[in-house]
């Protein structure tokens, strides 16, 4: 419990100073590090040994700040199985780590370069809200299995983390006064976000029960992997950019 308190203590304060500073150079070389160690363990979960795919992924993610995102995305995913063609490779699994997590992580930094800082906040607080109002409603009220694949939750749990999640999301963006959009528009993004955030959690677990193991990585004491950290925003984050697009 003492190195989850001291984790979480420290990735906060990091949270506070990429805010503080809202420096391109510092958020696009941090986002690059989350992207290595996802990526890494990634080809954990899925069973691939092919570890020199980490090279290819980031020199995918070099060229991020030359074009669009999601077109990157689209050429990376594109080329990777055009390579496996030519070799005739029948592994097709080595396209999965350049869909997720590759697709989600380059549409983070789509997020801060169109809409900015303020709207990856808004992404954080609403994921925050929703996992932790997930895990204390559902302890206290939870009575339904959620899924197969994360048997510990509940449907309670992830109802009232929604809930939450949205509400918060809500308020911060009322308090912050950045969406011009209007009231619907907050609301609807906010809980979308969160149902997004239930999915991604979902979908990590599902993968993690299919590689047996309890977590994505070690890298953070009592905290697990990086994507065991971050598959919220993940999915989170695209729910953001769509709603915000209509």
């Amino acid at each position: 419990m003492r190195s989850r308190i001291i984790t979480g203590v420290l990735l906060f304060a990091l949270f506070l100073i990429i805010v503080y500073t809202n420096n391109p150079y510092l958020n696009y070389t941090l986002l690059g590090v989350v992207y290595c160690f996802a990526f890494k363990e990634s080809l954990d979960l899925y069973g691939i040994k092919n570890k020199k795919l980490t090279y290819a992924a980031l020199i995918i993610y070099g060229f991020l700040p030359f074009t669009d995102p999601i077109f990157l995305s689209i050429v990376a995913v594109m080329f990777v199985a055009s390579v496996l063609a030519y070799q005739k490779n029948e592994n097709l699994k080595i396209v999965a780590p350049f869909i997720y997590p590759t697709i989600p992580i380059l549409m983070m930094w789509m997020l801060l370069l169109q809409y900015g800082i303020e709207y990856l906040v808004w992404l954080i607080l609403s994921v925050v809200a929703s996992d932790s109002g997930a895990f204390f409603i559902g302890k206290a009220f939870g009575k339904h299995p959620f899924s197969p694949s994360s048997p510990n939750k509940t449907i309670e749990g992830a109802v009232g983390g929604v809930i939450l999640g949205t509400v918060v999301g809500c308020i911060g963006c009322i308090v912050g006064d950045f969406v011009s959009k209007g009231f619907f528009q907050i609301l609807f993004s906010s809980f979308l976000v969160c149902v997004f955030a239930v999915w991604g959690d979902l979908f990590e677990s599902y993968l993690k029960r299919l590689c047996g193991v309890k977590d994505s990585g070690s890298l953070f004491p009592g905290h697990g992997g990086m994507l065991d950290r971050i598959d919220g925003y993940l999915f989170g984050v695209v729910a953001l950019l769509w709603s915000l697009s209509w």
